[in-house]
């Protein structure tokens, strides 16, 4: 299969802070926005963030977690490089299995043999790879893959930077030196775990049905505080008002572990969003 690089439809969108993108499928339909501040740092000599986002618009850390993500496409992955570290445009565009980033699927369990999407040439998946605002390259598969299979996101320093290497024009000599063989992997699996794999319990990424969503502060209401459940009807109140035992001011509405910023305060009694706004919106927005 072709990979393609930068240019195409569906081309993804960012915002003038570089804080935010939109993810967009094959025919160009705009899907999630994407909080990038929540894209992990990295201590790399060319990566200064880097992490992978699923198609509702949830960041995952790379950790060494083989997290479970939204079967539903698209499937990104987010680099952002370090000043100085800026790839040359022809590299960016090198082709199929040459490419600067590379994205496999296959149907492995990392515990079993084989088990890594990215060792078999014949499992490479067509991807696109864009250039965005502040150093950032979003490289994003749109076809769906079967669930249960593994995606990996191969970036090869020595593609990516492959005419600037030698002689090295980057700001670290002793990287261009490893270049060749160094590189960063994200792995993760695609709607469910395979059968039998030892995935830990608890890394489901794309919130399975009957994860709370938003909740009330728990000062507010008595019993249950979830309003609004995956796959459920949104039963949040807006309306509801600060008392004296949460006090002036206070957080009305939470988002919860299941959401893609995370837990955070999604709704002030001044009406105003917390962090991760527009995951918010639309949560709140949701048809009751």
């Amino acid at each position: 299969m072709v990979l393609l690089s930068a240019a195409g439809c569906g081309r993804s969108v960012s915002d003038d802070s570089s804080q935010r993108l939109q993810l967009h499928d094959a025919n160009g339909q705009p899907g999630a926005w994407v909080d990038l501040s929540y894209c992990p740092m990295q201590d790399a000599p060319q990566l200064k963030r880097a992490c992978t986002i699923d198609s509702n618009g949830k960041v995952y850390p790379e950790d060494g977690t083989l997290f479970v993500e939204a079967a539903a496409p698209p499937y990104a992955a987010y680099y952002e490089l370090r000043p100085g570290f800026e790839p040359a445009s022809a590299d960016l565009a090198a082709p199929g299995l040459a490419a600067p980033v590379t994205a496999f699927a296959a149907p492995y369990d990392v515990g079993r043999t084989p088990c890594c999407a990215e060792d078999a040439p014949a499992n490479l998946v067509p991807s696109r790879i864009e250039q965005m605002p502040g150093g950032g390259l979003l490289v994003t598969i749109t076809q769906a893959v079967p669930s249960g299979d593994q995606i990996a996101f191969a970036l090869s320093d020595s593609a990516l930077f492959k005419s600037q290497l030698d002689p090295c024009t980057l700001p670290d000599s002793s990287f261009c030196a490893t270049a060749p063989s160094s590189g960063f992997l994200m792995r993760f699996y695609v709607g469910q775990a395979p059968a039998g794999s030892t995935t830990p319990p608890g890394h489901d990424g794309g919130a399975p049905a009957g994860a709370c969503l938003l909740a009330y502060n728990d000062a507010l209401v008595s019993g249950d505080t979830c309003c609004y459940r995956q796959g459920g009807s949104n039963a949040c109140n807006t309306a509801i008002a600060c008392n004296a035992q949460s006090g002036a001011g206070c957080c009305l509405i939470y988002g919860t572990e299941a959401t893609a910023g995370g837990e955070r305060c999604c709704l002030y009694d001044s009406g105003q969003y917390g962090d991760g706004a527009d995951e918010c919106r639309t949560l709140l927005a949701t048809a009751k």
